[in-house]
């Protein structure tokens, strides 16, 4: 679309883009600035936070201090009928701590020995109520959640357990505040915040306790789920809250929904949070500030710069127009016509270069008719020439056809009867093995039988003709271990009856594991019975390629795999042995070279593919791979 368009509104668009990319990378950098800020922001809330619960916590522990006092106080024994002690120490403790509502001393059956200040009604007994029975359970000192007193009034209480000499737990000290008084209310005070912020504290159950404004305590707090599982954790958070709480009536609160930075952190001396809320608009006033002055800046920026843009395109594009119409009469043939002046700048030599170049043009044109005069007719000249080189080329390609197509039939010729002969061949042997075992070797046995009927014979000829036989016999027996070896390697029977598997290891093992070589055969996939062919071509290849380990390698250990799955059989052959360059055997005319021939002969007639690794002390790995196609 930007190439279709005139010049002048190319200038505008590339001057807007580059504003637009230029106003983004700042928009960017405000936005990094903003949420820099924010972050400070927010960190700033969480550390005025952890600052006021650290001195809500300080004033706690000090509170628990005087109350321990009270428990090692001279003279001081629960156990004992003398209270003076007792009271002197209470009546101390409640001039230096903030239990507001009075300080006691608590028997270990939860009931009240004294009270200061002391009140006229009886002594209330306490053990109904949790933190009591919790300080009693774990001989720890606890702080209450909010809770209302047999009078109706709604207190939180320190306990301190108090132990006798030999460490039982025998009563406790305690002492309560009232939190509509204003005792915790100073110590919690804002600091730092707006105008509309306040600070509160919650106990365990989202409960305000205290709060920079009074009318929020004795309040269920907007987020008092999640501030029990925060003080539950222990875990402080700072967060903008978008919309996150109803309205309420409280005076710290927004009086409708809205957003607030909330700062919130557990104190560590009771089961309390501490929580800053602010409005957001008041915290984050200042990246506010920084949005708003971008917008400011960069609207106006942005506008000028179009309007520039478009003023010096102006300047650009008249002498331009000017030039493209001489170069519209130029391209409609026109030459003669001179290119106007357009003054000094780049336009100007470029218009001046411009008639140049129709002079030059229209001096090349001229010389082009006369040369595209003399190459017409040159090229019917070479035009008659390809013609007659034409039908000679014709006949060559004929005859290589004709060719090519005897040597295809030759070479599908050989492979028949390589086919045939391999097959003649297993057949011939089949047919010899057979002959061997049942003639040859049925004799031989029965000789050895003979010979060994001899020589257990008692009173038949003397020792030296015993001697000869015994000669004889084990030359007999050697003859037909020889025999019957031969006839495993011209057709294994047990390639016939049992399949590829047992033939392949039966001979890797008789081959291999009388020279201390070690055989592994593993096999993977479903096993079945091959095609014989397929059987057949396998294993003279496998038996191929143990001979060689068996005669050359010099190996301590060889793996034989075999590979079944739905289209395709494979045998993988390794060894650690001496290893050879299988370029250089493969060029060589040793039996050895072509025993590798015979092994890829085997496996092409079959359609499938050998590969043979191997490189000198590195040894070797043959690798097989037959499809099985319509044979499986």
């Amino acid at each position: 679309m930007l190439a279709n368009g005139g010049l002048q509104r190319r200038i505008v668009v590339l001057v807007a883009t580059g504003m637009a990319v230029v106003l983004a990378l700042l928009g960017t950098l405000s936005t990094l600035a903003v949420d820099e800020s924010t972050r400070r922001t927010l960190q700033e809330r969480l550390n005025l936070a952890e600052a006021a619960a650290q001195h809500l916590d300080d004033v706690l522990k000090q509170n628990l201090e005087v109350l321990q006092g009270v428990a090692f106080f001279h003279g001081v024994d629960i156990q004992d009928a003398d209270l003076d002690p007792e009271r002197r120490a209470l009546h101390d403790a409640y001039f230096h701590t903030i239990f507001g509502d009075g300080v006691y001393l608590v028997d270990r059956a939860g009931m009240t020995l004294w009270r200061e200040p002391a009140v006229v009604e009886p002594f209330p007994e306490l053990s109904q109520y949790a933190h009591v029975r919790e300080a009693f359970g774990t001989g720890k000192p606890v702080i209450s959640d909010i809770y209302v007193t047999a009078v109706g009034r709604p207190v939180v209480s320190m306990v301190i357990p108090v132990k006798n000499a030999q460490g039982e737990l025998v009563g406790l000290v305690g002492g309560d505040i009232d939190v509509t008084s204003t005792g915790l209310q100073k110590i919690i005070q804002p600091m730092g915040l707006g105008p509309s912020g306040y600070v509160q504290v919650v106990d365990s159950k989202g409960m305000v306790l205290a709060a920079s404004t009074r009318s929020d305590v004795l309040k269920e707090s907007d987020h008092s789920n999640r501030m029990a599982g925060l003080i539950q954790q222990r875990r402080p958070v700072v967060s903008t809250c978008h919309d996150c709480h109803q309205p309420t009536a409280s005076a710290g609160a927004m009086a409708t929904k809205g957003q607030e930075v909330m700062a919130f952190v557990p104190l560590q001396a009771a089961p309390w949070g501490l929580v800053i809320r602010e409005p957001e608009h008041e915290a984050l006033a200042p990246a506010r500030r920084l949005q708003q002055q971008f917008l400011l800046f960069g609207t106006p920026v942005f506008f000028i710069a179009i309007a520039l843009a478009w003023g010096a395109a102006q300047s650009v594009v008249r002498p331009i127009t000017t030039l493209t119409r001489a170069a519209e009469k130029i391209a409609n043939g026109n030459l003669s016509n001179r290119t106007p002046f357009l003054g000094e700048d780049e336009i100007g030599r470029l218009a001046l270069t411009f008639d140049v170049m129709r002079v030059k043009l229209k001096e090349s044109l001229d010389s082009f008719q006369r040369l595209n005069r003399e190459l017409e007719s040159r090229v019917e000249q070479r035009a008659r020439d390809l013609r007659a080189s034409e039908g000679e080329l014709q006949q060559r390609n004929r005859e290589l056809s004709m060719l090519y197509g005897e040597l295809v039939i030759k070479d599908q010729t050989r492979g028949e009867l390589l086919r045939k002969v391999i097959t003649a061949q297993e057949d011939e042997r089949k047919r010899i093995a057979r002959e061997l075992h049942d003639e040859t070797s049925q004799s031989l046995a029965a000789l050895v039988v003979a010979l060994e009927a001899m020589t257990v014979s008692p009173d038949r000829g003397s020792v030296e003709l015993k001697k000869r036989i015994e000669t004889v016999k084990s030359l007999a027996v050697r003859t037909l271990d020889n025999i019957n070896e031969l006839i495993f390697d011209l057709r294994p029977a047990l390639l016939d009856d049992l399949g590829l598997i047992p033939a392949i290891k039966w001979y890797a093992e008789s081959r291999l594991q009388a020279g201390g070589v070690k055989v592994h055969i593993e096999t993977c996939g479903d096993e079945r019975r091959l095609p014989p062919e397929v059987e057949t071509a396998l294993f003279r290849t496998t038996q191929e390629a143990i001979t060689n380990i068996a005669k050359h390698a010099h190996a301590d250990n060889v793996a034989v795999t075999l590979g079944f799955d739905d289209s395709s059989v494979s045998v993988e052959i390794e060894d650690d042995g001496d290893g050879f360059d299988v370029s250089a055997a493969s060029k060589s005319t040793s039996d050895g070279a072509f025993g590798l021939l015979g092994m890829r002969e085997r496996v092409t007639l079959l359609d499938g593919n050998l590969d043979i690794s191997s490189e000198p002390g590195g040894g070797t790995r043959v690798s097989i791979v037959v499809p099985l196609g319509h044979r499986g």
